[in-house]
């Protein structure tokens, strides 16, 4: 089953409900503890491959445990009518009704609750039969329980409750018995800070969804990372509950702890209609809490659509970074280069992602296309290869198999555009370095060509004193060995060596 997660580097995971890593379970309490962890049908699974091989026990009679896990009956009636104690359980705490809870047994939970099992005896876990009655989202189950006592707000260790579970599986009925049997709407599991309403709308369930905003659910609120109902509905694409959420009075620029709105998170879940909807109900279309705009967001994941999208609903064309862009995995190489991404536009980033189509899109949108870093890299430096990364691709992806000589055509293509639209090839950044080091860093001796019949200086150095011919004559970068010989072999044709420019 799906988990809630946020995008922009939090996730955002449903709480888990087994046991601490310290603790000494049997295999068949680590199985029950998790029931709530891994769902019904996976559980299902796992707890059937050990319904015949329960240990016995000196701590108890199994015998009752065993009859209803054979889903036996006559026998369940014959051992309660000789007296066997209804609440014997197995070692980890696994009584007779947990396993016709699990089995969703309704006549065997009957007549074990008829003859006076405790409704809310848990394993040593913490998991009780309405959990996991929750988890099969049997509603009737879960009613059954109820009117023989159950405590709709019995929290597992990790604040997980009855309510909770039930709103993940989906059962509106059984959110309904717990609701009126005085569930508390609000209360949050203890890992996370999340509410039912956050699982309901993260597994999408509508029925659910509604029966807890009637209930007065906290719509507004966020959880510990400070992520709301309604960054839920944008990570998943559900624009009717996103639209039932508005409607109950969602603030749909509510960020999140890492700055986060609803508009960023829909954007770089890459859910279109959503983005149209959460600007139709007048999200910022500039909220920039994260460092970055939803426009940056949207270049960063290629998705043209959506720049096109904001920039019809008046996003800033050349709002500035003011943070680096989450990067797509960990720690990535460093990149070739000191250069900041710190203060780049919309076109910045394309130009650096070698998106020509996105750099045509935003000249014909009015953007200015030679607004550099607030360290001084132009746009013609990145799209030369300044900050581009030895092994990855421009976005920061791992590459295992690179099409080199398309990469460099698709890289000089990119060069031309830019130096068409203003690109100065003699700028140097506070670096030291000019968009020949980004050339001599790739190894892109078309690239070199290009810049030099240009006016390009091939022997400028930069604040460490290293030119693009010490570059291609080998450096090393995170442990790598780069070297470049084809271009230190253009570049001296060209002039390279026979004195530095300072």
């Amino acid at each position: 089953m799906g988990r809630a997660a946020e995008v922009s580097g939090l996730s955002e995971r449903h709480a888990f409900t087994g046991p601490a890593p310290a603790q000494k379970l049997t295999r068949l309490g680590r199985l029950c503890g998790m029931l709530t962890h891994v769902g019904r049908l996976g559980a299902a699974a796992m707890l059937g491959a050990l319904s015949a091989a329960t240990p016995t026990s000196a701590e108890g009679d199994l015998r009752l445990v065993d009859a209803v896990k054979a889903r036996d009956l006559p026998a369940v009636e014959r051992l309660l009518g000789a007296g066997v104690p209804v609440d014997s359980a197995t070692p980890d705490g696994a009584t007779a009704l947990h396993w016709a809870a699990h089995r969703d047994g309704l006549e065997m939970a009957s007549r074990l609750l008829r003859a006076g099992a405790d409704p809310d005896v848990i394993n040593e876990l913490g998991v009780s039969p309405l959990v996991l009655a929750c988890e099969n989202a049997s509603a009737a189950m879960v009613g059954q329980l109820l009117a023989h006592g159950a405590d709709p707000n019995q929290a597992q260790p990790t604040g997980v409750t009855p309510l909770m579970a039930c709103a993940r599986t989906g059962s509106a009925a059984a959110v309904e018995a717990l609701l009126a049997s005085g569930a508390t709407v609000d209360r949050r599991e203890s890992v996370s800070g999340q509410t039912a309403l956050m699982w309901a709308v993260a597994e999408r369930h509508a029925d659910v969804v509604s029966h807890l905003i009637a209930a007065d659910a906290d719509v507004g609120g966020g959880s510990a990372r400070g992520f709301t109902p309604l960054m839920f509905a944008a990570q998943q694409g559900d624009e009717a509950l996103a639209t039932t959420l508005l409607a109950a009075g969602a603030d749909v620029d509510r960020a999140n702890n890492g700055g986060s709105a609803a508009l960023l998170v829909a954007t770089e879940s890459g859910h279109l209609e959503m983005v149209r909807l959460l600007l139709e109900a007048g999200a910022d279309r500039d909220a920039a809490g994260t460092g970055r705009t939803a426009l940056h967001g949207a270049v960063q994941h290629e998705r043209p659509d959506i720049v096109t999208l904001l920039l019809d609903y008046g996003a800033d064309v050349d709002a500035r970074l003011t943070a680096r862009l989450p990067k797509f995995a960990g720690d990535l190489a460093s990149n070739t280069g000191p250069g900041s991404m710190v203060g780049a536009t919309p076109f910045w980033l394309a130009t650096k992602f070698t998106d020509v189509d996105l750099m045509r899109l935003f000249r014909d949108r009015g953007a200015d296309t030679t607004l550099a870093a607030d360290d001084g890299t132009t746009p013609l430096m990145v799209a030369a290869g300044i900050m581009s990364l030895e092994g990855y691709d421009r976005y920061g992806r791992l590459v295992f198999a690179d099409d080199t000589a398309r990469r460099r055509e698709h890289e000089l293509d990119t060069v031309e555009l830019a130096f068409s639209l203003g690109g100065d090839v003699a700028v140097v950044n506070e670096h030291g370095q000019t968009a020949m080091h980004g050339a001599a860093y790739t190894g892109n001796d078309a690239v070199v060509r290009f810049l030099f019949e240009r006016g390009a200086v091939v022997d400028v150095a930069d604040l460490t004193g290293l030119t693009p011919l010490g570059i291609t004559e080998g450096i090393w970068i995170s442990g790598t060995f780069l070297e470049r010989p084809t271009t230190e072999v253009l570049l001296r044709e060209l002039g390279a060596g026979r004195g530095v420019v300072q």
